[in-house]
């Protein structure tokens, strides 16, 4: 029996181009429960279209308050002047351990000097750094919405840059996990837009397990299927465990003081 999944990889919002049915964190917290999903790093859907993120991450920690299965994660463009005021407000009033980013909706390159101050900025805390490669896959995008994904090779060349830095690259697909991880000790990529016959069993053939993390893309994608991508893979149970909740956990433990109070 595989252990509660540990999913880093799920929002909470409105997109105007789909009708999702989960829109409460009461309703996000049962639904995942339901599919074994222990604990979810969650992140706001509306701030991928905002240019500043505050108001919607602010309604989003107040709502996830009361469910302790609901880990806040904070959205951060780095282009806006106010995001360490913003950062410092999160860390301290709603206890946010997670930071991600959109370059390619908030149109910024991960080799400006500014995404350099963040990631220094993230290194000095302990805070990864989850980067939202897309939201969906391209093919789906509405014909006049089309936003390509962030380039593999500047992610890797981040992680390059910042050693120090956990980065975690959400919705890679198949093809860019590799370049992702290779030769990078600090670099994750997560399960939910890697998609092939025996997913887990051909990933972890390409690059190692303790790579891989969970994620789910709820509610842009369907839950299930991403379990079973881990329950149904024919590899070992350790491997299956370490996936769904163990690297998850142990990325968990490097980020943040007292981080063991919270996994």
């Amino acid at each position: 029996m595989t252990p509660g999944f540990i999913d880093v990889n799920v929002s909470l919002g409105t997109w105007p181009f789909m009708d999702f049915r989960i829109q409460t964190a009461a309703a996000l917290a049962k639904h995942l429960a339901a599919e074994g999903i222990a604990q979810a790093w969650v992140s706001a859907v509306e701030p991928i279209l905002f240019t500043d993120p505050d108001v919607h991450d602010e309604q989003l920690f107040s709502s996830l308050a009361r469910f302790p299965s609901l880990f806040p994660v904070k959205t951060i463009n780095p282009l806006l002047g106010g995001w360490r005021a913003s950062l410092e407000r999160a860390l301290k009033v709603h206890r946010v351990r997670r930071v991600k980013i959109h370059p390619n909706y908030h149109q910024f390159a991960l080799n400006d000097p500014r995404v350099d101050a963040m990631a220094e900025e993230l290194v000095r805390r302990g805070i990864p750094l989850l980067i939202q490669m897309r939201v969906e896959d391209e093919r789906n995008q509405h014909p006049l919405m089309q936003v390509p994904g962030v380039p593999a090779e500047t992610v890797s060349d981040l992680a390059a840059n910042h050693p120090a830095l956990k980065v975690v690259a959400l919705c890679a697909y198949r093809g860019e996990a590799a370049t992702l991880v290779a030769g990078r000790r600090n670099v994750w990529v997560d399960l939910s837009f890697i998609e092939c016959q025996d997913t887990l069993e051909t990933l972890c053939g390409e690059i190692p397990a303790d790579r891989i993390l969970f994620g789910s893309n709820t509610p842009f994608l369907y839950t299930r299927p991403a379990v079973m991508k881990v329950t149904h893979a024919g590899i070992a149970a350790r491997i299956r465990t370490s996936v769904a909740c163990g690297n998850a956990r142990t990325l968990g433990s490097r980020i943040a003081p007292k981080m063991d109070e919270i996994l």
